[in-house]
């Protein structure tokens, strides 16, 4: 049979995978996005996850520069006002 790939690697814009807890999401943990490095960063990823997981906290490595949220955008600051009255962001 014919076959045709795509091969897409998932991968963020900073090239960084995500690890961590998600914080839209009660209970939820991701760890993905590790592109072609998946192999190579399996054994610290599971380190983390199980850290997560099972002591609340990564302690092995700080995870903060693969924060699932770092890409969410933040709502301080942004938008026009009109005196106290937040009027949402003007493209």
């Amino acid at each position: 049979p014919e076959v045709s790939q795509a091969c897409m690697r998932p991968c963020a814009p900073d090239a960084l995978p995500f690890i961590g807890r998600v914080e839209t999401v009660e209970g939820a943990y991701v760890a993905a996005g590790h592109n072609c490095w998946g192999i190579l960063w399996a054994p610290v990823t599971g380190v983390i996850m199980k850290e997560l997981l099972l002591e609340g906290e990564a302690k092995t490595v700080d995870i903060a520069p693969f924060s699932p949220s770092r890409f969410l955008k933040k709502k301080e600051g942004r938008g026009k006002h009109m005196g106290s009255t937040e009027l949402g962001e003007q493209w």
